[in-house]
């Protein structure tokens, strides 16, 4: 992300994006795209600071879900995984040939799931929490 940023920075300010009549926007553009990716990175160094910090819990199939949950849950006939982190939301990634999703306290699954128990229904979307770890 820093090398893209650095990249994105020369754009704005290169020759090669230095204008060449009212009409051309190239630098603006660019302008705009590395002040977005200097967003995503201070976004991304918060979310690494945080992971350095962050102990889950160990959970059993009796607890209730909280942060740092692995849960397992059925949504019409077909298991998903869901793993409720600090931070971080948004990440798909392949467990057991299965897709778990990182949902974060800004997610409203992640807070529809946040104090339920195995066998908790969730309605919408309609999920049955089969699975806590």
């Amino acid at each position: 992300m820093q090398s893209a940023l650095a990249d994105s920075e020369e754009s704005a300010s290169g020759d090669e994006t230095k204008s060449e009549g009212k009409y051309d926007t190239r630098a603006v553009e660019a302008s705009y795209l590395a002040q977005a990716q200097d967003a995503q990175l201070a976004l991304a160094e918060v979310a690494a600071a945080t992971f350095s910090r962050f102990e889950a819990e160990d959970y059993t199939l009796d607890d209730e879900i909280g942060v740092g949950a692995f849960v397992e849950v059925d949504e019409d006939g077909e298991i998903r995984f869901f793993f409720l982190a600090p931070t971080g939301g948004g990440q798909t990634l392949d467990y057991l040939g299965c897709e778990l999703t990182v949902i974060t306290p800004d997610s409203r699954l992640y807070q529809e799931l946040v104090g339920k128990k195995m066998g908790a229904e969730i309605e919408n979307p309609a999920l049955l929490v089969t699975g806590l770890e």
